[in-house]
């Protein structure tokens, strides 16, 4: 990403409206296209992996949703203890796997494919992070200079409720957010651009707490977000004390923290499945089924309808030279057919099309593409392939070969950009190093509930000699530096260091002495008593 198109409004202190005016950016073809406005990212290929880049830290091999994947399967396992069934048909899983190993060689990591409920922590994770990105590209486009950005939080309710009134509690709290709403833009002190709802569950007392998380806009000044909060003080009858009630005027360089707290995954049903209460979670997933918690309004909805015409969508992406997080737009693409692929360059000069998934159930290790590479601990840039519907059991790492959209062939695509960007002929040793640690902690701490991890033999013995040789390189520095420093070399020569510290001693022996008040040297009296 060019340096001037990430991260340069967050530097700005004033709110003066300003649009950015971008170099020119090379695109997949070669051609160099202006662009005015934010960053448009050309399609993920996979010629960049191997390329260096600087490395500002946050990748980690697994991580990222790993936290809410393992929330989801929490929740998975307490449904099937219920009744419920929240896997995708035939228990399928979905897989990870590194691209750029030689052939026949694998490194992947697999967790449970789960349906698309959004009850599931890791599955609402995807839309929370576009429902982000769509609010930052509002604030930069639409908001920053013209207007302000506020966070508005109240509660929905007099007070919490149990899972019998959890169903009428959420009809009533959006009854009277959207009364709130027309209010609010009639009287033309603010605007409402993005709702949720929040219901965290307490398992000491068996109630919920909805409350509302509500981003809106109106003009600029102080004096505008005291009138604001006094109409809305005004408008919540239903609360007998305003101390809930909090408006705030988001800081410009604050507005991505925000944005990303309001919009944060619900937790809810984990948090009743953690509390082991299967009677309240059984009735939760009856009275919580189809119903949707969020809401899209004002300038966001048109934003988003705007982009949509374009076929474009916002996306956060990691500029390669600050490593700040910057809203960038890229192109949606149309559904292909399976026969519709792109013929690959066997330089990976162009960008790694995928075969579309068989439908229906009985469609095993279909391919569904590559994500953008991302820099590893060494600042080179690797790339992942997902596989949908994984089944270990019939995997075949050398299936694919010459089908252009394969993973055979994206694996072979990746390993020669590798060689290319790095200018050296491919050493698995050398591929492995940077990400050896951050395998050995799946390995270690490998949770079947939410995830594994599968490799071949070879990658696992490379691993190993790895790990043995820093083990080594590590256990000798300590060596070093006791023989030199340690304990142990002192106690072994006490001749050495006694003699010299004796005289220290007995100084501090003295100075203690002098000022607790008492004499080592016997007085008079006492002599002369033990005569």
């Amino acid at each position: 990403m060019n340096k001037n198109n990430a991260g340069k409004t967050r530097d700005q202190r004033g709110c003066a409206p300003r649009r950015r005016d971008h170099h020119e950016t090379k695109l997949h073809s070669g051609q160099a296209t202006p662009i005015c406005g934010h960053e448009l990212l050309p399609p993920k290929t996979l010629r960049q992996v191997g390329k260096k880049v600087a490395y500002h830290g946050g990748f980690r091999l697994g991580s990222g949703s790993e936290r809410y994947r393992k929330m989801s399967a929490v929740v998975a396992e307490m449904a099937a203890e219920v009744g419920y069934d929240l896997y995708r048909p035939g228990k399928k899983k979905a897989a990870q796997f590194l691209l750029g190993l030689p052939d026949n060689e694998y490194l992947a990591i697999c967790y449970p494919a789960f349906k698309h409920d959004k009850r599931l922590p890791s599955v609402a994770l995807v839309d929370t992070t576009q429902t982000a990105a769509n609010l930052q590209y509002l604030y930069e486009t639409k908001v920053c200079g013209r207007a302000q950005l506020a966070a508005l939080t109240f509660p929905a309710l007099g007070g919490r409720v149990s899972i019998d009134g959890y169903e009428a509690g959420v009809a009533l709290a959006f009854k009277r957010m959207n009364k709130l709403k027309i209010a609010l833009k009639n009287s033309g002190l603010g605007d409402f651009v993005y709702v949720q709802l929040e219901a965290p569950f307490q398992s000491e007392t068996e109630t919920f707490y909805l409350h509302f998380h509500i981003f809106l806009t109106f003009d600029l000044g102080e004096v505008h977000r005291q009138r604001a909060l006094a109409f809305i003080k005004e408008n919540t009858p239903w609360l007998q004390s305003k101390a809930g009630v909090c408006l705030k005027c988001i800081a410009h360089q604050d507005v991505a923290q925000f944005v990303r707290y309001g919009t944060k995954p619900s937790k809810t049903a984990y948090e009743i499945a953690a509390s082991k209460n299967k009677k309240v979670f059984e009735a939760y997933l009856t009275v919580s089924k189809g119903r949707r918690l969020t809401r899209t309004e004002g300038s966001l909805k048109e934003t988003v309808q705007e982009l949509k015409a374009q076929g474009r969508r916002t996306k956060f992406s990691q500029c390669e030279t600050t490593g700040r997080l910057s809203v960038c737009l890229v192109e949606k693409h149309g559904v292909r057919e399976p026969e519709a692929t792109a013929q690959v360059d066997l330089k990976g000069g162009r960008e790694q099309d995928t075969l579309k998934p068989k439908a229906g159930g009985k469609a095993n290790n279909a391919y569904c593409g590559c994500g953008r590479p991302v820099a590893a601990p060494d600042g080179r840039l690797v790339a992942f392939g997902y596989v949908q519907d994984f089944c270990d059991s019939n995997f075949d790492p050398g299936s694919g070969r010459g089908v252009p959209g394969s993973l055979f062939e994206a694996n072979r695509i990746a390993r020669h950009a590798w060689e290319m960007n790095t200018g050296k002929a491919f050493d698995l040793k050398e591929f492995l190093a940077p990400l050896a640690n951050d395998i050995e902690r799946l390995l270690r701490d490998a949770d079947v509930q939410s995830y594994t991890v599968i490799a071949s033999p070879n990658v696992l013995n490379t691993l190993r000699e790895i790990l043995n040789e820093r083990k080594q390189r590590l256990k000798t520095q300590k060596t070093v530096h006791r023989g030199r420093f340690g304990r142990k070399d002192i106690a072994r020569k006490p001749g050495r260091w006694v003699p010299s510290m004796a005289p220290i001693l007995n100084w501090f022996k003295g100075f203690i002495n002098r000022i607790s008040g008492t004499n080592t040297r016997p007085s008079s009296s006492t002599a002369a008593n033990q005569n």
